[in-house]
């Protein structure tokens, strides 16, 4: 029982996370694990490598960022599992930004101020529309008082696929 997934801490007590830091940095790296899982499902040297396998101990966490085991927090409180994790996290990163041709090409590149390097949905200094999953650089993103140019887009694509033909367009 003590390695299974059975608390959920923000029901728990959601207040911990203001209090314990270490809880805060794991539930940041789980997050970001889960937006790079899916690179590796799409990848066959992910999956050859079998990088996912690297969290086989605590499988909770490449499903979930909310659920913990008994063993989870003891391991936050010894600082273990945040090294851990840390170390995972550069792992998978390495693989998608460095390592893999792949991956990187599943990468965005900030559509509102177009400069820079490539972005990722987990690095530290984008942010993400919550709408179509873009990827901006966080402080263009909260600059630009306009909406995100990519549903701006596929809004003005659907308009145009359900506005009716002028005269003389057969249809």
């Amino acid at each position: 029982m003590v390695s299974r997934p059975v608390l959920r801490l923000r029901e728990i007590n959601p207040l911990l996370f203001n209090y314990v830091e270490e809880l805060v940095e794991i539930r940041k790296l789980r997050q970001d694990i889960l937006l790079m899982k899916p690179y590796f499902i799409t990848c066959k040297e992910a999956m050859e490598a079998r990088l996912l396998l690297q969290l086989q101990d605590r499988q909770h966490f490449v499903e979930n960022d909310e659920m913990y085991s008994v063993q989870d927090l003891l391991d936050a409180h010894t600082g273990r599992l945040g090294s851990s994790l840390t170390e995972t996290h550069t792992l998978f990163a390495k693989h998608i930004k460095l390592d893999c041709e792949r991956c990187q090409a599943k990468g965005f590149v900030c559509e509102l101020c177009r400069e820079g390097d490539v972005l990722f949905p987990f690095d530290s200094h984008t942010s993400v529309c919550s709408d179509c999953s873009a990827v901006f650089h966080r402080d263009c993103y909260y600059d630009n008082s306009t909406t995100c140019p990519k549903c701006a887009r596929l809004m003005l694509r659907k308009q145009s696929l359900f506005q009716e033909p002028g005269p003389g367009v057969d249809a």
